[in-house]
Protein backbone atom coordinates (compact mmCIF):
# COMPACT_ATOMS: atom_id res chain seq x y z
CA UNK A 1 0.00 0.00 0.00
CA UNK A 2 1.37 3.53 -0.64
CA UNK A 3 2.38 6.02 2.51
CA UNK A 4 2.15 9.33 3.78
CA UNK A 5 5.47 10.95 4.38
CA UNK A 6 5.29 14.16 6.86
CA UNK A 7 8.26 16.63 6.70
CA UNK A 8 7.30 19.03 9.68
CA UNK A 9 7.92 20.26 13.30
CA UNK A 10 7.35 18.31 16.53
CA UNK A 11 6.76 20.25 19.62
CA UNK A 12 5.75 19.65 23.58
CA UNK A 13 2.66 21.89 24.29
CA UNK A 14 1.79 23.34 27.47
CA UNK A 15 -1.97 24.67 27.20
CA UNK A 16 -3.57 26.85 29.40
CA UNK A 17 -7.41 26.48 30.20
CA UNK A 18 -8.59 30.39 30.74
CA UNK A 19 -11.99 31.30 30.74
CA UNK A 20 -11.82 34.15 28.18
CA UNK A 21 -8.68 34.94 25.99
CA UNK A 22 -6.77 37.80 27.45
CA UNK A 23 -6.73 40.98 25.64
CA UNK A 24 -3.02 42.79 24.87
CA UNK A 25 -1.68 43.98 28.51
CA UNK A 26 -4.31 41.88 30.27
CA UNK A 27 -3.21 39.41 32.78
CA UNK A 28 -5.92 36.34 33.44
CA UNK A 29 -5.90 33.42 35.77
CA UNK A 30 -5.69 30.29 33.84
CA UNK A 31 -8.22 27.56 35.38
CA UNK A 32 -6.30 24.47 34.86
CA UNK A 33 -3.08 23.63 32.55
CA UNK A 34 -1.23 20.52 30.91
CA UNK A 35 1.35 19.03 29.06
CA UNK A 36 1.00 17.30 25.74
CA UNK A 37 2.59 16.28 22.15
CA UNK A 38 2.22 18.57 19.45
CA UNK A 39 3.98 20.57 16.12
CA UNK A 40 2.08 20.62 13.19
CA UNK A 41 4.09 17.78 11.23
CA UNK A 42 3.64 15.31 14.44
CA UNK A 43 0.07 16.08 14.64
CA UNK A 44 -0.49 15.40 10.91
CA UNK A 45 1.63 12.09 11.37
CA UNK A 46 -0.14 11.00 14.14
CA UNK A 47 -4.02 11.79 12.65
CA UNK A 48 -3.01 9.90 9.75
CA UNK A 49 -1.68 6.78 11.55
CA UNK A 50 -4.49 6.98 13.62
CA UNK A 51 -6.73 6.25 10.76
CA UNK A 52 -4.70 3.61 9.36
CA UNK A 53 -2.20 5.18 6.71
CA UNK A 54 1.72 3.82 7.20
CA UNK A 55 3.29 6.90 8.03
CA UNK A 56 6.73 8.19 7.99
CA UNK A 57 7.79 11.62 9.57
CA UNK A 58 10.86 13.49 8.47
CA UNK A 59 11.59 16.02 11.41
CA UNK A 60 14.49 17.35 13.99
CA UNK A 61 13.97 17.12 17.82
CA UNK A 62 15.99 17.52 20.72
CA UNK A 63 17.78 15.88 23.52
CA UNK A 64 15.06 16.10 25.54
CA UNK A 65 12.23 14.63 23.31
CA UNK A 66 12.80 10.60 23.76
CA UNK A 67 8.98 10.85 25.29
CA UNK A 68 7.92 12.41 22.45
CA UNK A 69 9.63 10.12 20.05
CA UNK A 70 8.25 7.05 22.21
CA UNK A 71 4.71 8.71 22.17
CA UNK A 72 4.74 8.59 18.22
CA UNK A 73 5.75 5.13 17.71
CA UNK A 74 3.54 4.28 19.80
CA UNK A 75 0.47 5.79 17.44
CA UNK A 76 2.10 3.92 15.08
CA UNK A 77 4.22 6.44 12.95
CA UNK A 78 7.87 5.77 11.48
CA UNK A 79 10.29 7.57 13.55
CA UNK A 80 13.40 6.51 11.64
CA UNK A 81 13.49 9.63 9.60
CA UNK A 82 13.39 11.73 12.95
CA UNK A 83 16.94 13.46 13.37
CA UNK A 84 18.30 14.53 17.01
CA UNK A 85 19.84 17.80 17.57
CA UNK A 86 21.25 16.51 21.19
CA UNK A 87 22.31 20.14 22.68
CA UNK A 88 19.13 21.86 21.76
CA UNK A 89 15.87 21.93 22.65
CA UNK A 90 12.38 20.68 20.93
CA UNK A 91 10.36 23.06 20.09
CA UNK A 92 8.10 24.44 22.19
CA UNK A 93 4.09 25.75 22.00
CA UNK A 94 2.21 27.57 24.42
CA UNK A 95 -1.13 27.34 23.91
CA UNK A 96 -4.40 29.18 25.59
CA UNK A 97 -7.72 28.12 25.30
CA UNK A 98 -10.74 29.79 26.40
CA UNK A 99 -14.04 28.07 27.25
CA UNK A 100 -15.86 28.01 23.74
CA UNK A 101 -12.64 26.16 22.85
CA UNK A 102 -10.61 28.99 20.77
CA UNK A 103 -6.93 28.84 21.19
CA UNK A 104 -4.12 31.40 20.65
CA UNK A 105 -0.21 29.96 20.17
CA UNK A 106 3.00 31.36 20.65
CA UNK A 107 5.86 29.00 19.24
CA UNK A 108 9.28 28.46 19.92
CA UNK A 109 10.51 26.73 17.09
CA UNK A 110 13.85 25.13 19.05
CA UNK A 111 15.08 21.98 16.94
CA UNK A 112 12.45 22.65 14.18
CA UNK A 113 14.44 25.26 13.11
CA UNK A 114 17.91 23.43 12.81
CA UNK A 115 16.11 20.82 9.72
CA UNK A 116 18.50 20.91 6.60
CA UNK A 117 17.97 20.01 3.30
CA UNK A 118 20.28 17.57 4.03
CA UNK A 119 18.00 15.64 6.40
CA UNK A 120 15.71 14.95 3.43
CA UNK A 121 16.30 11.72 2.55
CA UNK A 122 17.38 11.11 -0.90
CA UNK A 123 14.26 8.66 -1.88
CA UNK A 124 11.49 10.79 0.25
CA UNK A 125 8.82 8.99 -1.80
CA UNK A 126 7.67 6.75 -4.47
CA UNK A 127 4.91 7.16 -7.06
CA UNK A 128 1.42 6.60 -5.15
CA UNK A 129 2.40 8.13 -1.96
CA UNK A 130 1.02 11.52 -0.18
CA UNK A 131 3.70 14.46 0.65
CA UNK A 132 2.59 16.52 3.08
CA UNK A 133 4.52 19.92 4.41
CA UNK A 134 3.77 22.93 6.62
CA UNK A 135 5.48 26.34 7.36
CA UNK A 136 6.64 25.31 10.56
CA UNK A 137 10.11 24.34 9.76
CA UNK A 138 12.36 26.70 7.22
CA UNK A 139 11.28 27.43 3.73
CA UNK A 140 14.04 26.10 1.99
CA UNK A 141 13.36 22.42 3.49
CA UNK A 142 9.24 22.72 2.82
CA UNK A 143 10.19 23.82 -1.02
CA UNK A 144 13.44 20.57 -1.11
CA UNK A 145 10.53 18.29 -0.16
CA UNK A 146 7.54 19.85 -2.56
CA UNK A 147 10.22 19.46 -5.06
CA UNK A 148 11.91 16.55 -4.68
CA UNK A 149 8.70 14.58 -4.14
CA UNK A 150 6.76 15.88 -7.19
CA UNK A 151 9.12 14.47 -9.13
CA UNK A 152 9.17 11.53 -7.53
CA UNK A 153 5.29 10.81 -8.60
CA UNK A 154 3.67 11.70 -5.21
CA UNK A 155 0.69 13.41 -4.14
CA UNK A 156 1.83 17.05 -2.47
CA UNK A 157 -0.35 18.50 0.27
CA UNK A 158 0.98 21.55 1.66
CA UNK A 159 -0.71 23.19 4.78
CA UNK A 160 0.66 27.03 4.52
CA UNK A 161 0.23 27.56 7.85
CA UNK A 162 1.60 29.64 9.09
CA UNK A 163 1.62 31.18 5.90
CA UNK A 164 4.37 33.54 3.85
CA UNK A 165 5.31 34.04 0.59
CA UNK A 166 5.77 30.79 -0.67
CA UNK A 167 7.75 30.48 -4.16
CA UNK A 168 5.38 30.44 -7.11
CA UNK A 169 7.83 27.74 -8.54
CA UNK A 170 7.38 25.62 -5.23
CA UNK A 171 3.31 26.19 -5.42
CA UNK A 172 3.14 24.75 -9.36
CA UNK A 173 4.32 21.59 -7.69
CA UNK A 174 1.79 21.75 -4.83
CA UNK A 175 -1.36 19.37 -6.02
CA UNK A 176 -2.97 20.16 -2.76
CA UNK A 177 -3.23 23.48 -1.10
CA UNK A 178 -4.77 23.41 2.68
CA UNK A 179 -4.79 26.83 4.02
CA UNK A 180 -7.71 28.13 6.05
CA UNK A 181 -9.63 31.53 5.18
CA UNK A 182 -6.97 33.98 6.94
CA UNK A 183 -3.79 32.07 5.82
CA UNK A 184 -5.42 32.33 2.43
CA UNK A 185 -5.83 35.80 2.63
CA UNK A 186 -2.69 35.75 3.42
CA UNK A 187 -0.99 34.37 0.72
CA UNK A 188 -3.10 36.64 -1.84
CA UNK A 189 -2.29 39.84 0.24
CA UNK A 190 -5.65 40.37 0.77
CA UNK A 191 -8.32 41.54 3.30
CA UNK A 192 -10.18 38.48 4.98
CA UNK A 193 -13.99 38.66 3.61
CA UNK A 194 -16.95 39.20 5.49
CA UNK A 195 -18.22 35.46 5.08
CA UNK A 196 -16.78 32.21 4.13
CA UNK A 197 -19.25 32.74 1.13
CA UNK A 198 -17.07 34.84 -0.94
CA UNK A 199 -14.15 32.38 -0.59
CA UNK A 200 -15.01 31.28 -4.27
CA UNK A 201 -15.21 35.17 -5.78
CA UNK A 202 -12.21 35.86 -3.79
CA UNK A 203 -9.98 32.69 -5.71
CA UNK A 204 -11.70 33.74 -9.25
CA UNK A 205 -10.01 37.15 -9.26
CA UNK A 206 -6.60 36.31 -7.12
CA UNK A 207 -5.73 32.72 -8.70
CA UNK A 208 -2.67 30.70 -7.19
CA UNK A 209 -0.54 28.77 -9.43
CA UNK A 210 -2.01 25.10 -7.89
CA UNK A 211 -3.80 22.67 -8.99
CA UNK A 212 -6.66 22.16 -6.00
CA UNK A 213 -7.43 24.18 -3.29
CA UNK A 214 -8.99 22.84 0.53
CA UNK A 215 -9.85 25.96 2.54
CA UNK A 216 -10.51 24.95 5.91
CA UNK A 217 -13.32 27.19 7.74
CA UNK A 218 -13.88 25.64 11.39
CA UNK A 219 -17.08 24.71 12.17
CA UNK A 220 -18.22 25.92 8.74
CA UNK A 221 -16.60 23.09 7.19
CA UNK A 222 -14.56 23.79 3.96
CA UNK A 223 -14.12 24.33 0.29
CA UNK A 224 -12.94 22.52 -2.17
CA UNK A 225 -11.72 24.61 -5.22
CA UNK A 226 -10.74 22.59 -8.24
CA UNK A 227 -11.42 22.20 -12.12
CA UNK A 228 -14.85 21.14 -11.50
CA UNK A 229 -15.79 24.19 -9.73
CA UNK A 230 -15.85 25.63 -6.10
CA UNK A 231 -18.16 23.55 -3.42
CA UNK A 232 -19.06 24.07 0.21
CA UNK A 233 -18.54 21.01 2.45
CA UNK A 234 -20.60 22.09 5.82
CA UNK A 235 -19.37 20.96 9.24
CA UNK A 236 -21.74 18.41 11.25
CA UNK A 237 -22.68 20.69 14.73
CA UNK A 238 -20.98 19.70 17.62
CA UNK A 239 -20.41 20.84 21.50
CA UNK A 240 -16.22 22.33 20.77
CA UNK A 241 -14.43 21.35 24.04
CA UNK A 242 -10.98 22.15 22.46
CA UNK A 243 -10.09 23.56 18.97
CA UNK A 244 -6.62 22.98 19.04
CA UNK A 245 -5.11 20.46 16.40
CA UNK A 246 -8.25 20.14 14.58
CA UNK A 247 -6.68 21.46 11.34
CA UNK A 248 -4.23 18.89 11.44
CA UNK A 249 -6.47 16.34 12.18
CA UNK A 250 -8.13 17.90 8.83
CA UNK A 251 -5.28 17.56 6.93
CA UNK A 252 -4.00 14.34 8.31
CA UNK A 253 -7.40 12.47 7.39
CA UNK A 254 -7.23 14.01 4.47
CA UNK A 255 -3.47 12.73 3.21
CA UNK A 256 -5.07 8.96 4.99
CA UNK A 257 -8.13 9.67 2.38
CA UNK A 258 -6.05 10.72 -1.13
CA UNK A 259 -3.48 8.16 -0.22
CA UNK A 260 -6.54 5.38 -0.69
CA UNK A 261 -7.48 6.54 -3.81
CA UNK A 262 -10.87 8.75 -2.92
CA UNK A 263 -11.47 11.56 -4.79
CA UNK A 264 -10.81 14.80 -3.56
CA UNK A 265 -14.44 16.15 -2.37
CA UNK A 266 -14.73 12.64 -0.51
CA UNK A 267 -11.78 13.20 0.88
CA UNK A 268 -12.61 16.53 2.28
CA UNK A 269 -15.99 15.32 3.23
CA UNK A 270 -14.31 12.66 5.41
CA UNK A 271 -11.54 14.95 6.85
CA UNK A 272 -14.27 17.35 8.27
CA UNK A 273 -15.90 15.13 10.05
CA UNK A 274 -12.64 14.05 11.70
CA UNK A 275 -12.12 17.27 12.47
CA UNK A 276 -15.07 17.33 14.04
CA UNK A 277 -14.69 14.94 16.12
CA UNK A 278 -11.17 15.62 17.72
CA UNK A 279 -12.78 19.03 19.30
CA UNK A 280 -14.85 17.48 21.25
CA UNK A 281 -11.63 15.87 22.94
CA UNK A 282 -8.79 17.31 25.00
CA UNK A 283 -5.71 17.98 23.63
CA UNK A 284 -4.43 17.92 19.93
CA UNK A 285 -3.14 14.06 18.74
CA UNK A 286 -4.65 12.83 21.79
CA UNK A 287 -8.53 13.56 20.59
CA UNK A 288 -7.49 12.58 17.12
CA UNK A 289 -10.34 9.81 15.99
CA UNK A 290 -9.54 6.49 14.65
CA UNK A 291 -11.22 5.37 11.26
CA UNK A 292 -13.75 3.33 13.69
CA UNK A 293 -14.35 6.54 15.38
CA UNK A 294 -14.59 8.38 11.88
CA UNK A 295 -16.65 5.86 10.35
CA UNK A 296 -19.70 5.17 13.29
CA UNK A 297 -19.71 9.41 13.25
CA UNK A 298 -20.60 9.39 9.71
CA UNK A 299 -22.94 6.57 10.03
CA UNK A 300 -24.80 8.86 12.96
CA UNK A 301 -24.80 11.92 10.68
CA UNK A 302 -26.64 10.21 7.87
CA UNK A 303 -29.30 9.12 10.08
CA UNK A 304 -29.90 12.81 11.50
CA UNK A 305 -30.73 14.06 8.07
Amino acid sequence: MASVTVVGSVNRDVVLQVRGLPRPGETVHAVGSREGMGGKGANQAVAAARLGSTVRLVAKVGGDARDILASLAGDGVDTGWIATAERTRTGLALITVDEPGENTIVLDGGANRELTVADLPEVLTTAGDVLMTQGEIPPEVTGAAITRAAAQGATVILNPAPAYAFDDDVLKRVDVLVPNLGELCTLLGVPVPATSGEVGRLLARHPLPVSALVVTLGADGAIVHDQDGTVHIPAPRVAAVDTVGAGDTFCGALADSLVRGRPLRAAAERAVLAAALSVTGVGAQSAMPTAEEVDLFAQQQEKTR
